[in-house]
């Protein structure tokens, strides 16, 4: 069973475990916003509790200002499209492509990768984006969100987590 963990201000940072929720709970770092109403409660020695399923954060939650780079990153950033022929792919399709290839000189970066299907990877291979037939849909760029805006929220998760997001979106190609 999963948990929401909102920041002071109510903004959603981070799905946690229920371990880890009773954990912030037991020691006063959070408060409980909603609980699950069924009757898996989780019992000590000495009392029951409702399972949390969405928790507050009393401080401020404090995120590195760096996105890191990683294939599941750039697939965020790209919206899971190839970046040349535009077509919308799951995960399993994609792979990142160097814009500048490794053997002309480029590096595995944020400004020089992309997510690109397997099919146009494979045309493409080691040319120049002048030399290939299809034209960026975007220049790589360092994102400017962080990653914990990208909650993934999972089939059977619920409902009411949909209410705590700005833009509330599932990523439907990972559930």
């Amino acid at each position: 069973m999963r948990t929401l963990l909102l920041d002071n201000s109510f903004y959603p940072v981070q799905i946690i475990s229920w371990q880890k929720a009773i954990l912030l709970l037991f020691t006063g770092r959070a408060e409980v916003v909603d609980h699950y109403e069924d009757d898996l409660n989780i019992q000590t020695v000495n009392a029951n509790f409702p399972r949390p399923k969405i928790l507050r954060l009393f401080n401020r939650h404090h995120t590195n200002q760096f996105v890191k780079f990683s294939r599941q990153n750039v697939f965020l950033r790209d919206n899971y499209t190839c970046q040349y022929c535009g077509e919308r792919h799951s995960y399993q399709e994609l792979t990142f492509d160097h814009v500048i290839p490794q053997c002309r000189g480029g590096k595995t970066s944020w400004t020089n990768i992309v997510t690109c299907c397997r099919l146009c990877n494979g045309q493409k291979g080691s040319k120049l984006p002048s030399e290939f037939k299809y034209k960026l849909k975007s220049e790589p760029r360092i994102p400017d969100w962080h990653p914990s805006m990208c909650l993934k929220l999972k089939q059977g998760d619920p409902e009411e987590w949909f209410n705590w997001f700005i833009r509330p979106e599932v990523d439907k190609l990972s559930a």
